[in-house]
């Protein structure tokens, strides 16, 4: 599997933020499809099938588990959201 680079893998994470709080401002038939489009480029980019383990998996790469999320955290949409923003 190629690993992608760390640019690569935080605009995938934005975007995928970017659709979920699109989706949820306003959920239409393109919002429910960026954001299944968004979810399987990340799974696909981190060789997982879930989202949870692709967010996980993106934040282990790019050093944010380390730098402010403990490995038993679970966080909600919006807090995943906030974060992925910050990255």
């Amino acid at each position: 599997m190629l690993t992608p680079s760390p640019q690569d893998l935080r605009v995938a994470l934005a975007r995928y933020a970017d659709a979920r709080i699109e989706d949820a401002r306003r959920s239409t038939d393109v919002t429910v499809r960026a954001v299944e489009d968004a979810t399987r480029t990340l799974c696909v980019m981190t060789g997982t099938c879930e989202i949870s383990e692709a967010l996980h998996a993106a934040d282990t790469r790019l050093g944010l588990r380390a730098a402010g999320v403990s490995g038993g955290e679970t966080l909600t949409g919006s807090q995943q959201d906030k974060r992925l923003r910050a990255a």
